[in-house]
């Protein structure tokens, strides 16, 4: 009988041992699903705002990008054009234009810069012609179109910036 008791001792305890270590595994189990969540949603989370930081400072080189190239544009048709009496002003659609006028041996052109409905225009055509801003190219939008010039620097400002070039033409390099 005593064996008996101890018999039926040992498989209550023995059970109690097997309940007790199901108990500890399902929790287990149970922890090690929550921490992958957690590291899932943490990852999740992380390329959330990785993704809208990239697109934020792509958004800003974009539009740097834009800015400068406008700008460019403006300073290389002044360089391009350069020379002795090749820069001048006259009355655009919108303001002041400015003029940049080629001697060609098949007559005068210009070039001429201007604010039109909201953006800086580039009109390549013959010296002395209306204006037709419908046929002119859009360079940059902007609704500010100004220049100064100042011992030979011409600055031209726009609602992006400011871009100033040295005319050669003054220092008699033209």
């Amino acid at each position: 009988m005593k064996d008996d008791m101890v018999q039926t001792l040992i498989r209550a305890t023995g059970s109690n041992r097997s309940a007790e270590a199901r108990g500890g595994k399902a929790r287990g189990r149970a922890f090690i699903t929550l921490l992958f969540a957690v590291i899932a949603l943490f990852l999740l989370l992380a390329l959330l705002v990785g993704t809208s930081a990239y697109r934020a400072v792509n958004d800003v080189r974009s539009s740097s990008d834009n800015t400068r190239l406008g700008l460019s544009l403006i300073a290389n048709s002044i360089r391009s054009t350069d020379g002795t009496d090749a820069v001048g002003v006259a009355d655009g659609p919108e303001g002041l234009a400015l003029v940049l006028t080629e001697h060609l041996e098949n007559g005068d052109y210009e070039t001429r810069l201007y604010a039109y409905q909201g953006a800086i225009v580039e009109e390549y055509t013959r010296a002395g012609t209306a204006f037709t801003p419908e046929k002119a190219r859009e360079i940059v939008a902007s609704s500010t179109f100004d220049f100064t010039y100042t011992d030979g620097l011409l600055t031209v400002h726009t609602d992006q910036g400011s871009t100033s070039v040295a005319l050669r033409s003054v220092r008699g390099g033209a």
